[in-house]
């Protein structure tokens, strides 16, 4: 059922950008306070034991339209943003003082005026469209495959808590969770990409002493291509033509990565529900 339910939403135009409407749902619906999470735990334990111990076949369209109806609230769309729209094309012009106030303050980032390294801006855009892929879609799918409606509540806890960064211990909690596929998301990167450059920094020892989203960002750009991970480490004046032209190439190429890997996801999910190796939970 999980798997038909993540095709249907598939197909029912999650593909291109969510509305207005279904995001402010999904913000709604999310709680916001410790005691709500602690009420939706509840629910969602009596919810998987009505579930495990009335169930009949007969039900099973009554399971898949609630499974579709969580997806499509919150399983977001495999990229956060559009790349490859007004962010790219004001790029190609050199204005990237409008590329970052164009998606900065959608990726959550600190919009300001007065951003002057345009260098510095576009590795934080990137940093941070990868960073939201994998908590708002690589999260959400690799926990709902193998714990249900469940495991997609406990990413989206996850999600949430390392945007508070309160309360050490659940913080650690919730790192864990989100690393988990995040290491899953970092060898797909190494599949679909420029492997032997990938495989360079998955085997780094210090790998793991970094932040997540430095340490996926980095193995995303070494998948892009070696060139833009030495561009990346060695820096350089941000005003020289060469570094617009490869940074233009990288927005396209990260936005081709992101999709790609969420192909690969879809097709192992496929794989691992025909050989029957499925979660009981719903």
């Amino acid at each position: 059922m999980k798997f038909l339910a993540v095709m249907l939403t598939i197909i029912l135009g999650r593909y291109k950008r969510r509305s207005q409407r279904v995001v402010s749902l999904s913000r709604a619906a999310t709680p916001q306070s410790y005691l709500h999470w602690i009420l939706l735990i509840l629910c969602m334990l009596a919810l998987e034991t009505f579930l495990l111990l009335l169930f009949r076949w007969e039900s099973g369209i009554f399971v898949l339209a609630i499974e579709l109806m969580v997806l499509y609230i919150y399983l977001e769309n495999w990229s956060p943003s559009d790349l490859t729209g007004k962010y790219y094309q004001d790029w190609c012009r050199g204005d990237f003082q409008a590329s970052w106030l164009q998606l900065a303050g959608l990726l959550g980032l600190n919009r300001t005026d007065d951003v002057t390294d345009c260098q510095s801006a576009h590795y934080a855009i990137c940093q941070q469209y990868i960073f939201l892929s994998l908590t708002g879609f690589f999260a959400l799918l690799f926990w709902f495959v193998f714990l249900g409606i469940p495991g997609l509540f406990l990413a989206l806890w996850a999600g949430w808590q390392l945007q508070r960064r309160q309360k050490k211990r659940l913080l650690l909690a919730a790192q864990m969770v989100i690393w988990i596929p995040a290491r899953a998301l970092g060898f797909t990167f190494f599949i679909v990409g420029n492997g032997v450059s990938a495989f360079h920094q998955l085997k780094k020892p210090h790998a793991d002493d970094q932040g997540i989203s430095d340490w996926l960002f980095r193995i995303a750009l070494a998948a892009v291509g070696e060139e833009s991970y030495k561009q990346y480490k060695l820096g350089g004046d941000c005003g020289v033509d060469q570094f617009r032209h490869l940074a233009a190439e990288e927005i396209i190429s990260l936005n081709r990565l992101i999709r790609r890997s969420a192909i690969l996801w879809l097709v192992m999910f496929g794989l691992l529900t025909m050989l029957g190796v499925e979660t009981p939970l719903y």
